[in-house]
């Protein structure tokens, strides 16, 4: 089932707004970043934040004109792969934002021997919420960003550094539809053993045009029930986190409890 009309005007203007502020953010990192006197610090900044906000912004460019709101056929192969490999990007980009924040912050304040060495600097870490200013260690607790991070964004990063990757199912099928796609699977190794490559591209033809698109994404959750989550939604609910957390960062982070 697709979106309602309704829901794809409310869409577009948030990922307009969500662009706008991203640009916003990043020419707020970069003059911040230019300013520091620490080279650690300013690499973070420029090369780390403001990098992954570019590829972060791009995904989500590509991914809403690859898959577009008001899709009414499955994608082909091909364009489905290359929304995956956005929302691939998009995640570990997205998952490591928040370490190049933090480490922005330890290294501008000199707390790396403080928090006891490397692996306990992370935006989400205990020890270093005592060190934020209160407007980011209250802001990070009231919106259950740590939450959010472990329930969601970790699972889904991990997921795809070490387990399975995140992907987007091809279409959604009716029953009569899914026994027509697995009589058509069962052709097409007979078809490759023959070499009948003509009949083999039209046979995998009709199943790309099977069904409804599928605007869901989700990865294996090892033996648990899968999660399928809406993906333009998500994507937005995300970057209107990141837009608004970053330019709070950006406001306080040069100041330490």
């Amino acid at each position: 089932m697709g979106y309602s009309d309704k829901q794809i005007e409310e869409f577009s203007n948030k990922y307009r707004q969500i662009i706008n502020e991203f640009d916003s953010l990043m020419l707020n990192t970069v003059a911040s970043g230019q300013q520091q006197e620490s080279a650690k610090v300013r690499e973070y900044l420029l090369h780390g934040v403001s990098r992954r906000l570019s590829v972060i912004k791009k995904s989500i460019e590509n991914i809403f004109n690859g898959f577009p709101l008001d899709a009414k056929r499955p994608l082909r192969r091909g364009d489905l792969y290359d929304v995956q490999i956005n929302m691939h990007a998009y995640v570990i980009n997205l998952y490591g934002i928040f370490d190049n924040w933090a480490w922005a912050f330890v290294y501008r304040h000199g707390l790396l021997e403080n928090l006891g060495g490397k692996h306990r600097v992370g935006m989400f870490k205990k020890g270093m919420l005592t060190h934020f200013p209160n407007e980011i260690s209250e802001y990070l607790k009231e919106r259950e960003l740590g939450k959010w991070h472990e329930d969601y964004l970790k699972s889904f990063r991990d997921a795809l550094a070490h387990r399975i990757p995140l992907y987007i199912p091809p279409s959604m099928l009716t029953p009569e539809e899914g026994d027509r796609y697995q009589e058509l699977d069962a052709q097409k190794m007979g078809l490759i053993n023959v070499m009948d490559w003509e009949r083999l591209n039209q046979v995998e033809h009709e199943q790309e045009s099977l069904g409804n698109p599928c605007f869901y994404f989700l990865h294996s959750f090892e033996g648990e029930k899968p999660k399928p989550i809406l993906m333009h939604p998500q994507l937005l609910s995300d970057g209107l986190a990141i837009a608004e957390f970053g330019d709070l960062f950006m406001k306080h982070w040069e100041s330490v409890a």
